[in-house]
């Protein structure tokens, strides 16, 4: 630990330096440096400094002098004074901020007192103030200045404007100056990590208000859930706030308080560093007494109380707090619930921005550089969930193997159980590993919040459904899982949105739980959390309808299954890839639902046999994929053995074989087979009637699609009545605004408009479109076929002007959705034609046709 006066020293020991434009203050600077110089300060200007041939750069020079000194006073005004090459600058450029990418020396020596967190005396000159030359004697960027200026006033920092070199000279001579010379006791664990500590300005801004607002009280920074985990950055966010503010303080202290005797025994052993008689006592309570009558009469302290993580510990503390006065108490904990007078302050784990720009610093003199290190940084981030004790200890390996991220990466997904035990003390500055960091919490879990965490730990590193607490885990129906969690956010291991939709667990936390559990105890959690998950996946998962409830568990279907996968749980991993693949297939991510149908066909014939009814649904399944992405001969097959085995198991006359003949019949008539397809249509219209009478929703699919083949060959009065029945038995069944319906609209609107009756058919085209805009969303592929079809019939009502925004969005919508997924659509390029045709059905040169689909390239790409 830093001893009594740390980085605070002697008068004759501390070095200050004066940041001020020579063209507009340098009278003034020359004469507050003679006054502060007479007060035993000793003071440094720029002019100070000589830059001789072959030597450290100017910048260089200023940079390493404020680095070190104790305080830097800037008098700021409308001048930039002269800037350092960019080669010069290029050096410290980590050390500006975000969106501030060049800097007069005068304002790099703000930026380095901000960077290394030195006492900052702002003073900024009013509109009226004269300056010493009326013109500036050199380089000078007013743009750049005002940008300056504009960033002090937006981080909010306290400054005080002056009109003239008296009062300038009054208010830097009105600081007291011998007062904040003197020894000040400073206590904390490490020094401060400078430029390293990133991302957190906004969170100490914060804390410093709430610690300097005029209520007072003490403050605790808590960090519920995920943000108050072991590792977070507690306790380095609270001495990096004693650095920052070492100035306001008269001292700086610090103690353990892992338990009830560790607070006690470590407040007592402050005695010593604040070199009080008592130190010598034997009895502790002596001690104890003597350093909390100390803090009384000493007012404007800071104390760190750290690692607070039991609740014997934190009743102490808040016992001990009673007898205090006059100075700021933080406290780290994981816990997260306090007494009236701690006002809690969350800390969350870093943004991906401020966790690659730690690595690219800290690691850039000894890591191996490649062209793609700030990509590769932000990766590494990730997947490390912006931990600061998992960054730090990247860091330190990185730079003990000397390697670059991408390198490090491999390394720790090969090896993540034994990742998570690393530890570097050495480097930063904490003795844990990544796992042991949660010991504590964890040892506080009740028995159903243990089991809880170790369910979670199979799911995904993603916000996890509050509704899903609501589905009983099979085998474990009696727990109580909202009692379960309310365990796990009280120690700060899950976080909750403060919405109550969401709670999540760091991905590091699941890393470390699995890796504690012994392997009887992994599967049976696995088995939990997977049939926990398949459970709450009911339902059917291709009505859009149901997505609000599928899609935030889709994430953790994922996970639970490529763990039941890994592990040989073949039930129900298969049936859950199925209701998987089903949802990614509704939304057209057919790339991600293929190798789920694959799967789940290979696990139910390897466990089930190669006749099983299973294994006939994931054919069709499969097959229905590959006829949906043109690849009618690989699906052909697969339909057919599909529709054999569903014959054998069930007889010729059975809903499942049905279905089988709907989906052969449907690829037979895409591939011009109609004498083929027509019988099985019939065959399969037949079995739905008998087996479920005349109004069923599976005649309705049968009698739609045996329609939809006699218009394709020509017999359009058949067709018709069969399709207003189809529509009729939709509507009664799922209601006027079901997506099953506006297919039926579809179809019939079709064949209205083959027997030209656009009229009656353009209202049908509009109803549709509209129930697939409210259920599917305006950007699912299935609302650029109704477009398209809308399109279609203005365009051959010579309404071409109409037609054309409707294409250009369906365009639009194919084009984004191949972008995003990385999928061929097969609609697309016929689309882009038939807008084409369209402008030029409304006059547009072939000129003016290229020039539109250039501009639409540039908006949405190829």
């Amino acid at each position: 630990m830093t001893g009594l006066d740390g980085q605070g020293p002697m008068a004759a020991d501390f070095h200050a330096f004066l940041s001020a434009v020579t063209s507009e203050f340098g009278l003034a600077r020359d004469v507050l440096a003679n006054n502060l110089q007479a007060r035993d300060l000793q003071l440094r200007v720029q002019r100070s400094f000589r830059q001789e041939p072959g030597a450290d750069t100017l910048l260089r020079l200023l940079h390493d002098y404020i680095r070190d000194c104790g305080a830097v006073v800037c008098v700021i005004g409308a001048r930039s004074g002269a800037c350092p090459s960019p080669a010069e600058a290029a050096t410290f450029a980590h050390l500006l901020p975000p969106r501030i990418t060049e800097a007069s020396y005068a304002q790099w020596e703000f930026f380095f007192a901000r960077a290394y967190r030195r006492r900052l005396s702002l003073y900024i000159a009013a509109a009226d103030y004269r300056p010493d030359k009326g013109a500036p004697t050199g380089d000078n960027f007013p743009e750049l200045q005002n940008a300056f200026v504009a960033h002090i006033e937006a981080l909010g920092l306290h400054y005080t404007a002056f009109s003239n070199r008296d009062q300038l000279r009054a208010e830097v001579l009105k600081e007291p100056w011998p007062e904040k010379l003197r020894a000040k006791p400073i206590l904390l664990p490490y020094a401060s990590l400078g430029s390293l500590f990133k991302g957190r300005d906004e969170f100490l801004l914060r804390l410093r208000e709430s610690l300097t607002r005029a209520d007072g009280g003490a403050t605790a920074i808590v960090s519920k859930a995920l943000y108050g985990m072991g590792g977070i950055g507690k306790t380095r966010a609270a001495v990096e706030y004693a650095w920052a503010h070492r100035g306001d303080y008269t001292a700086l202290l610090f103690a353990q308080a892992a338990s009830l005797e560790d607070l006690r025994r470590y407040l007592a052993g402050l005695a010593g560093p604040l070199q009080l008689p008592e130190s010598e006592a034997a009895e502790e309570e002596v001690r104890l007494t003597a350093v909390l009558a100390w803090f009384v009469a000493n007012p404007g302290w800071l104390l760190i109380l750290d690692n607070i993580d039991t609740p014997d510990a934190l009743a102490e503390a808040d016992r001990l707090m009673g007898r205090l006065a006059g100075g700021h108490v933080l406290l780290t904990s994981r816990l997260d619930r306090f007494a009236r007078q701690l006002e809690p302050l969350e800390l969350g784990v870093l943004s991906s921005e401020a966790a690659a720009a730690f690595l690219l610093e800290t690691t850039n003199a000894r890591r191996q550089k490649a062209p793609d290190d700030g990509s590769a940084a932000g990766d590494l981030a990730d997947e490390l969930g912006r931990l600061a004790l998992a960054l730090e200890q990247a860091a330190a390996t990185i730079d003990r193997l000397r390697c670059g991220f991408r390198r490090y990466l491999e390394i720790w997904q090969s090896n993540r159980e034994r990742a998570v035990g690393w530890a570097r003390p050495e480097i930063t500055g904490y003795h844990h590993a990544v796992g042991a960091t949660w010991q504590t919490s964890a040892d506080q879990l009740s028995g159903t919040g243990r089991h809880l965490l170790e369910r979670l730990a199979f799911l995904a590193p993603a916000p996890v459904p509050m509704f899903l607490l609501e589905v009983a885990i099979p085998g474990a129906e009696t727990e109580d899982l909202y009692e379960a969690l309310a365990d796990l956010t009280s120690v700060s291991l899950a976080i909750r949105d403060s919405e109550g939709e969401w709670f999540s667990v760091h991905r590091l936390v699941q890393d470390v739980t699995r890796h504690c559990l012994d392997p009887l105890g992994s599967r049976q959690r696995l088995t939990e959390a997977l049939g926990w998950i398949n459970a709450a996946f009911d339902g059917d998962p291709q009505d859009a309808r149901s997505w609000p409830r599928y899609d935030p568990l889709a994430p953790h279907a994922q996970s639970a299954i490529q763990w039941a996968d890994r592990e040989g749980i073949a039930a129900p991993t298969a049936w859950l890839m199925n209701q998987l693949g089903l949802l990614l297939d509704a939304k057209f991510l057919h790339p991600q639902a293929e190798p789920l149908y694959r799967r789940a066909l290979a696990i139910d014939k390897a466990n089930l046999g190669p006749e099983h009814s299973e294994v006939a649904r994931d054919l069709n399944n499969l097959a229905l994929l590959l006829r949906d992405t043109n690849r009618w001969v690989e699906a052909e097959p697969l339909m057919r053995r599909a529709l054999a085995i569903a014959g054998s198991r069930f007889g010729p006359n059975h809903p499942t074989v049905a279905t089988a003949l709907n989906n052969l019949a449907e690829l037979l008539g895409t591939t011009n087979r109609m004498d083929e397809a027509e019988p099985l249509l019939r065959r399969a219209l037949v079995s739905d009637e008998t087996s479920f009478g005349h109004d069923h929703p599976d005649v309705a699919r049968s009698l739609n699609n045996l329609a939809q083949l006699l218009q394709a060959t020509g017999r359009l009065a058949e067709a018709e009545p069969l399709m207003r029945r189809a529509l009729r038995i939709g509507e009664a069944t799922f209601g006027p605004d079901h997506p099953n319906v506006a297919i039926g609209l579809n179809n019939l609107a079709g064949l209205l408009k083959e027997t030209n009756r656009l009229g009656e058919a353009e209202p049908l085209y509009r109803r549709a479109l509209a129930i697939d805009e409210a259920t599917l969303g305006p950007e699912h592929p299935g609302v650029a076929r109704d477009l398209n079809n809308l399109a279609a019939l203005l365009g051959d009502a010579g309404r071409p002007a109409e037609a054309e925004p409707l294409m250009r969005r369906v365009v639009a919508i194919l084009t984004d959705f191949e972008r995003r997924t990385g999928h061929s659509h097969p609609r697309r390029e016929a689309a882009a034609r038939y807008y084409a045709r369209l402008l030029r059905a409304m006059g547009k040169s072939e000129a003016e046709t290229r020039a539109a689909f250039a501009d639409f390239i540039a908006k949405h790409g190829a």
